[in-house]
């Protein structure tokens, strides 16, 4: 998660204009296929795109792998460009296809894939975004600050919720802002995060700092959703 282009923040328009715009932003999604009773409950209009259940069993049944895909090991700055490489080939699709393995349709599908490609495949029962919050909190750590490219991100559905999505850092600016490739309900998108800043959505110089994004909790700028980043390639 039809090429698009990457979110924009809604600062620096009319207030009108603004209040529409971010009706209109993407959700985070790490699904497609929200229940229906989810759905019911989106406030007007109707096409906003709204943040569904976490997709159990993303990713190919395991063992399916390619060997070649298992295979592939590369230098931790190799494997890094080539997860990146992977996940922001897939911006604006909705299912996550790569290298002939179709490995689902939500968040934890993306990085698995990008993960897998780069040649450092996640663990298999490690599907959705808490099984995987689990593993790299064990394994790795996590932290609040200081993403690096290549780095997992996980977001909740509210400010201080449990971790629900996960992507991946594609850069970081200067500012500490980093650029998030996330399966969301409109397909692969980017979405601005800055935990540091976590209610500006700019920058005094107008850079942006973080996407709204509409959740449970309603419209909330994507810092104040970060749970915690990963270092795991």
């Amino acid at each position: 998660m039809d090429a698009r282009p990457p979110l924009r923040t809604i600062a620096g328009v009319s207030p009108l204009r603004t209040s529409v715009l971010a009706l209109v932003l993407i959700v985070m999604a790490c699904a497609s296929r929200a229940p229906a009773a989810r759905r019911d409950r989106l406030p007007p209009p109707a096409p906003v795109s709204r943040a569904g259940t976490v997709a159990h069993g993303a990713g190919p049944a395991p063992g399916s792998v390619p060997r070649s895909v298992q295979a592939r090991r590369a230098p931790r700055a190799q494997a890094v460009q080539r997860a990146i490489e992977t996940a922001s080939a897939l911006v604006g699709q909705r299912e996550i296809v790569v290298s002939g393995v179709r490995w689902g349709d939500g968040c934890a599908a993306l990085v698995r894939a990008a993960f897998a490609e780069a040649g450092v495949p996640l663990p298999d029962g490690a599907r959705d975004a808490p099984a995987l919050h689990a593993v790299v909190r064990e394994r790795a750590g996590t932290r609040r600050g200081r993403p690096v490219p290549g780095d997992l991100v996980f977001l909740a559905d509210r400010p201080g919720g449990s971790p629900e999505h996960v992507g991946l850092v594609e850069s970081v600016s200067a500012d500490g802002t980093a650029l998030v490739l996330h399966r969301t309900d409109r397909g692969v998108l980017r979405v601005h995060v800055n935990g540091a800043q976590p209610w500006k959505l700019r920058a005094e110089s107008g850079r942006a700092l973080n996407d709204v994004l509409l959740v449970g909790a309603g419209r909330v700028p994507a810092g104040r959703l970060l749970v915690a980043y990963a270092t795991v390639l």
